[in-house]
């Protein structure tokens, strides 16, 4: 005779399973990160707890790293990583460096030794409650009028004017351009973000890296192509991480985001004036980011007659920027202390989609007008209250 499974056995085995799922991600998390830094730690148990008081612990005796569930089932499985990075630098006070040390100089030492970010170092009932995404923090940065500035200048990039349009991209730019320098030429202290776009893709499309090209080469920002597990459906994805300022960090998702509704967009513009098939789409997609990047690179070469225009901008300033900026390098060798660089190959294209996608491409400008599934409606920042 089978048993009947209930309603309540089938969600206790379910659960059961993701359990299972997430002790041995942990597992293999744990090991990575050991590789990440070149310390070498002894394998613990791991345990999920159902503590709602603590999000993580470390258990020197039993050598046991419990994860809270509910810290699983809140936040994004790289908020779970930081939450393990903090116990396993618990860890190391005890095992490396011999002491009992919970909060203190040995401890920061740990920290600074597995690339724990500043937010995750307190204490485990001092750990935030929520972890605040780029646009909330932004909302208090001292640079936030240089973001609510650039909002009214992509607004303004809406005008069917297509000079004053060009214009108002134009200066957007340049604000963006002389916040950068000035950063760098009077080493200001800046916050610097991690910002990870997932698709739920186990796959980058050839659209998406054009676009990160854009971003690394005109918006100031460097561009991690990742893996990050899925708690809930139990799978890894690949991922894009945007690393910079909180500044730039914004205004290169919100690029990132306004391309990627526009290439849509003006595919189902061309499909549908031309009757051609979505075999044709990606070619159509990479001629218009080519379009585009080719437009911002115009831009900065030389600018259009009239006393209104901003100065020129250098080409490869964004590059510049980034390379000299040592803070975003230190951020990034903590965030990921061995990076491989992989080429990619280019994609075979159909040639005629390709050139109307570049045309198009180039008659694009810039502005507010898209619509983020975040209720932000192409907002940088969130409205105070």
């Amino acid at each position: 005779m089978f048993k009947k499974l209930t309603a309540h056995t089938a969600g206790t085995t379910d659960t059961k399973s993701l359990q299972r799922a997430w002790l041995l991600q942990l597992y293999k998390e744990h090991e990575r990160i050991c590789w990440q830094y070149g310390v070498r730690l002894a394998v613990p148990i791991m345990e999920i707890s159902t503590s709602s008081a603590n999000w993580g612990s470390w258990h020197p005796a039993s050598k046991t790293i419990r994860i809270s569930d509910r810290l699983i089932q809140l936040h994004t499985w790289d908020v779970v990583i930081n939450i393990l990075k903090h116990e396993m630098a618990h860890q190391v006070v005890s095992e490396l460096f011999r002491s009992h040390d919970a909060h203190g100089s040995l401890f920061d030492q740990a920290c600074d030794l597995l690339g724990v970010p500043g937010e995750f170092r307190g204490a485990s009932g001092d750990l935030p409650r929520m972890i605040l995404d780029a646009r909330a923090r932004a909302t208090a940065s001292p640079h936030r009028n240089l973001l609510l500035k650039i909002e009214k200048l992509l607004a303004l990039a809406e005008s069917g004017n297509e000079h004053e349009a060009l214009l108002a991209m134009e200066k957007a730019n340049y604000l963006i351009a002389k916040y950068n320098i000035r950063r760098i030429e009077q080493s200001q202290e800046a916050c610097y973000e991690c910002l990870i776009i997932n698709h739920k893709s186990r796959r980058i499309e050839n659209y998406q890296r054009k676009i990160c090209s854009i971003l690394v080469n005109h918006f100031f920002v460097k561009i991690v192509l990742a893996d990050l597990f899925d708690a809930e459906q139990c799978r890894t994805h690949k991922t894009i991480e945007i690393l910079g300022t909180s500044e730039n960090v914004l205004i290169a998702n919100y690029v990132y985001c306004f391309l990627l509704a526009q290439m849509d967009s003006l595919w189902r513009q061309f499909q549908h004036s031309h009757q051609t098939t979505g075999r044709q789409k990606r070619s159509y997609c990479l001629g218009v980011l080519e379009g585009f990047a080719g437009k911002l690179a115009g831009q900065k070469q030389q600018n259009l007659p009239g006393e209104n225009h901003a100065p020129a901008i250098p080409a490869n300033l964004s590059v510049q920027v980034c390379s000299n900026d040592q803070g975003l390098i230190r951020f990034m060798e903590e965030r990921h202390p061995r990076l491989s660089r992989k080429k990619f190959s280019s994609a075979r294209v159909y040639l005629k989609e390709y050139e109307a996608g570049c045309h198009d491409g180039s008659n694009l400008t810039l502005n507010k007008g898209i619509s983020s599934e975040d209720g932000y409606q192409g907002r940088m920042l969130p409205h105070r209250r």
